[in-house]
């Protein structure tokens, strides 16, 4: 490539996307399109190949997306209809930004691109050769999205970001096609304007089902590390309820004056069926590097009716020499809800579960006790999903991811639980579940 043409791309990178054209365009993953757009931004060619304007090659065409602009995102305001155009922010290192005040948008891409994907577009007035800070695109009308040359969407902040996965989301139902949600911090080192963060993406939920799934049906009674199930495998899920009088991933005053946060340990030798609660939360095995690590206290086959001693955990098993399934039977069998407690050894814990085998209760929920942690924490603790019970808890779900959004800036996605589902689907992800 020789200098006449790098000098009108602008850099190396921005001239090899030319040459492949619209088939690299269609292949780029998020944190591509991301690369390409600092990329964009940083270029400053006076012109483009052809004496064309900069925006054909350089910058970053940015919309923003008002309030009380109309759904789809793609669709034209009464603004935009009177004018005959969408107004379009021209990003560039060398170009001062018009006002930045909405939270989200999305990005068209450069014209030279828009032209290889036979996704071409115009401008209205100013055909860019002057770089102004902002640039108006002739409306399309009904055209098709799929037709149009949206590379991402974006979001500034945590409102920006609930918008920003509704609009994915209308993207992916209307095309087939999910479009990356990036994050734009116009403040940030020149280069990093936009990032990409993998839990930012609507599609994220489906990774984290089958995650979950994996662990369900996985029975290992040891980890490759030699500790129990509970660090590697199975599916620690707790029902909490939800209102604007607490957070939902608090201990309760009662758990923290017994020291015990009820959950149940699922999986699939465990035979629970039932389980308390419509909606709450799962979280990660305890094996899992997390900011906060919640400390195992003691496990229960069964409802062991915590919430009414003093102390979460009874007496072990071992300490009343119970060590067998026979010894725990004679014991226990008549009364499971007042066993002794197991430890996280992979034989205590193993025998946790075989207990239940075979017996009339074991479609109910069992008992494992995690240490009270602090209070509002969030963003530290080992949460993987919220979950609903396929048909109640939808609304809770929502409140407590949508709340869970607030406090943190963070998504987490909403698995729909029903352990009566055939192998493989207990946990789902849909995304129509979202909260927006």
């Amino acid at each position: 490539m020789n200098r006449f043409l790098l000098h009108f791309c602008g850099t190396l990178a921005l001239c090899l996307a030319l040459a492949l054209g619209g088939l690299q365009a269609h292949a780029l993953s998020g944190p591509e399109v991301a690369q390409r757009l600092n990329q964009a931004y940083l270029s400053t060619p006076d012109r483009c190949i052809g004496n064309r304007a900069a925006y054909y090659c350089s910058g970053v065409m940015f919309k923003q997306i008002l309030a009380t602009d109309p759904v789809p995102f793609w669709s034209h305001g009464p603004d935009a209809i009177v004018r005959g155009a969408e107004r379009f922010d021209y990003l560039r290192r060398d170009i001062t930004a018009g006002p930045l005040a909405q939270d989200s948008g999305y990005v068209f891409a450069d014209r030279f691109t828009a032209q290889g994907q036979d996704k071409d577009y115009q401008l209205q007035g100013d055909d860019g050769m002057g770089r102004p800070p902002e640039l108006l695109v002739s409306n399309w009308g009904a055209l098709s999205p799929g037709l149009l040359p949206v590379q991402a969407l974006f979001y500034r902040s945590m409102p920006g970001l609930k918008l920003a996965l509704r609009n994915q989301l209308d993207w992916f139902e209307a095309t087939g096609d999910w479009l990356p949600v990036l994050r734009f911090d116009a403040t940030a080192t020149a280069g990093q304007q936009f990032g990409f963060e993998l839990r930012d993406q609507l599609y994220s939920g489906y990774a984290v089902a089958e995650r979950i799934n994996r662990r369900y049906a996985d029975t290992a009674s040891t980890c490759p590390d030699g500790r129990s199930a509970l660090y590697c495998n199975g599916v620690i899920i707790r029902g909490t309820g939800f209102g604007a009088a607490f957070k939902s991933w608090n201990p309760s005053p009662n758990s923290v004056t017994r020291d015990g946060v009820s959950f149940s340990f699922v999986r699939k030798d465990v035979g629970t069926v039932a389980f308390v609660g419509s909606e709450g939360l799962i979280f990660h095995e305890l094996g899992r590097p997390v900011e906060h690590d919640v400390r195992f206290r003691c496990a229960y086959p069964a409802n062991a009716g915590t919430n009414g001693i003093p102390n979460s955990c009874r007496a072990s098993c071992r300490s009343e020499n119970i060590t067998t399934v026979a010894t725990w039977r004679s014991r226990y069998g008549s009364n499971p809800g007042g066993s002794c407690t197991f430890g996280d050894t992979p034989a205590e814990f193993q025998l946790n579960t075989d207990v239940r085998l075979g017996q009339s209760w074991a479609t109910s929920h069992n008992e494992l006790i995690i240490g009270a942690w602090p209070q509002n924490i969030p963003r530290q603790l080992p949460i993987e999903a919220f979950f609903w019970r396929v048909t109640v808890g939808l609304a809770g779900a929502r409140y407590i991811q949508n709340d869970f959004l607030q406090e943190t800036g963070r998504f987490m996605p909403i698995l729909r639980v029903d352990l009566s589902a055939a192998d493989g689907s207990k946990f789902l992800y849909v995304p129509a579940d979202q909260s927006y």
